[in-house]
């Protein structure tokens, strides 16, 4: 009996035990009501991300759940806060068995503390290197100075950014090449650096 080839092709899928199913989907909230859809090996890791966004007094959250290839998906909590206290919170963590990402992962914790350390800083959309950089105290976990600057695609939409900040030693992932966190968001670095933050006196 014919049968068409796609569905011939998910049949042989199933039938070796090589597929995964997966949550795919985004929110704004800190939980997603994702689809279970159906991938290949070749993305064969489930993953799911959370960040929040903190801005002066207010807070933004956001939460994916992916399928992307193992290589792709770098576990790791990190905090990193560039100049007039933007910082950004990030959890990430990976799976490999049926519908494994479909649970809640906290946001990082951010402290306000002081470390008495400092690292140059600087967020700027649209260009590929940061210049006329100022000192900013590191607080909590942040004593890695991470400086970066590439390109980042949401969907359709591609912006240059180059940013230098503190950052927590989760923050030393991102790294010179491209690196798809979930389906719509790849971010490719031309430069990154992350070194140990000195102290305010220049100290490390």
């Amino acid at each position: 009996m014919w049968e068409p080839l796609p569905l011939c092709l998910l049949s042989a899928l199933l039938a070796t035990g090589s597929a995964l199913l997966c949550k795919v989907g985004e929110s704004k909230e800190e939980s997603c009501f994702c689809p279970l859809q159906l991938f290949t090996p070749l993305e064969g890791t489930s993953l799911i991300g959370v960040a929040g966004f903190t801005l002066q007094a207010n807070f933004f959250s956001y939460m994916a759940n992916s399928c992307l290839a193992p290589e792709s998906c770098e576990p790791s909590p990190f905090t990193v806060t560039y100049p007039h206290n933007f910082t950004m919170l990030v959890n990430i963590t990976c799976c490999d068995t049926d519908g494994c990402n479909a649970g809640v992962i906290p946001v990082p914790a951010v402290s306000l503390i002081s470390n008495g350390r400092q690292c140059p800083s600087r967020y700027i959309v649209g260009a590929d290197r940061c210049k006329d950089m100022e000192p900013l105290p590191c607080t909590g976990a942040k004593d890695h100075c991470v400086e970066f600057a590439g390109t980042l695609t949401m969907g359709n939409i591609t912006m240059t950014k180059a940013a230098a900040g503190c950052g927590s030693p989760g923050g030393c992932i991102k790294r010179v090449g491209v690196k798809k966190y979930i389906q719509s968001l790849v971010d490719m670095l031309s430069w990154a650096e992350c070194y140990s933050a000195p102290r305010a006196g220049g100290k490390l």
